[in-house]
Parts: C-alpha cells; sequence; structure tokens
C-alpha cells in the first residue's frame, strides 16, 4: 500500500513538473526577437584598432623607405595623405554598398574594380614620386598588409620592381 502511494505521489510530482516547465519554457519563447550574431562584423572599437594599426604600420612603412633614401619626407607625407585618402574612399564604397542588394552589390564592386586607379598613380602622374618609388612603396606596404583588410598573399598582384602601375 505504501508503494502505491509513493508511486502516486511521484507520477503526480513528474505530470506537474513537466506541466510547469512546459507553461515556463512557452512563455519565455513568445518574444519576436530573435538574436542574431554576425562571427564577421567587427565592433566600433575592433575596427578603430585596425586602423590606428594599419596607420602605425604605414607610418612605419614610410620611415623605412626614407631611411634607406627612396623617398624624402615631404614625398612620404604627400603619400600617406595619398593613401589615406585611397582608405577613406574605400571606406566610403563599403558603407555605401551596405544598403544595395546582392547583384547591385556585384556590379558596382566590378565596375569599381574595373575602373581602380592606384592612389600613388597621381603622385607617379604629377612627378611627385617616380614609378620606381612608388612600386617600392607598394611592395613595402603590401608585404606588411597594410594595404586593406584583406590580406592578399598572391604575389602576383605586386608590381615588378620596373613595372608601370595603374
Amino acid at each position: 500500500m505504501e508503494n502505491k502511494s509513493l508511486r502516486t505521489k511521484i507520477l503526480t510530482g513528474l505530470i506537474t513538473g513537466g506541466m510547469l516547465i512546459s507553461s515556463v519554457s512557452t512563455t519565455f519563447a513568445s518574444t519576436n526577437t530573435t538574436l542574431t550574431v554576425h562571427k564577421k562584423e567587427h565592433s566600433n572599437v575592433e575596427c578603430r584598432q585596425m586602423e590606428i594599426k594599419k596607420q602605425q604600420g604605414l607610418d612605419s612603412d614610410l620611415k623605412k623607405l626614407i631611411t634607406n633614401k627612396t623617398l624624402t619626407q615631404d614625398q612620404a607625407n604627400k603619400v600617406k595623405s595619398a593613401i589615406t585618402k585611397g582608405q577613406a574612399l574605400k571606406k566610403a564604397d563599403f558603407k555605401k554598398i551596405r544598403t544595395m542588394t546582392e547583384v547591385q552589390r556585384k556590379t558596382y564592386m566590378n565596375s569599381k574594380r574595373i575602373n581602380h586607379v592606384n592612389p600613388l598613380k597621381s603622385l607617379v602622374d604629377n612627378g611627385t614620386i617616380s614609378q620606381s618609388q612608388a612600386n617600392k612603396v607598394i611592395i613595402t606596404c603590401h608585404e606588411n598588409h597594410h594595404g586593406s583588410h584583406h590580406h592578399n598573399h598572391n604575389k602576383a598582384n605586386r608590381p615588378m620592381p620596373n613595372e608601370k602601375i595603374k
């Protein structure tokens, strides 16, 4: 008899507990908002830190080019200005494409890629630096990956010492 009473109490407890857990989980599951986590997106702090590191790396690369007499300080300042301006344009492009559909984004980026002009080209064209100096800047910056977020390890994209930049 005692066994039957114990079984009844256990069974009643399990049923009651199951109903309680079911109603609680239904209550918490009824929210309309979902939490989405994008692992590829960086926080603002991380982005700012990456920008600071990139600028410090560029400064370091330009100092090396000044030290080995590839560039003068004035030329290095103008190179830094041109590269910084190019990076700002690239950042603006990425903000612009956020609101585009995938098809629009691909079309836009393909047209940008086709019409891309290296920021150093204007410095070569106006005689601020020579083609050889521009190539050395590109090689130095690419070796240390300060040119972009996406590190391109493909040596085929780097200019040869006497190659003209586009």
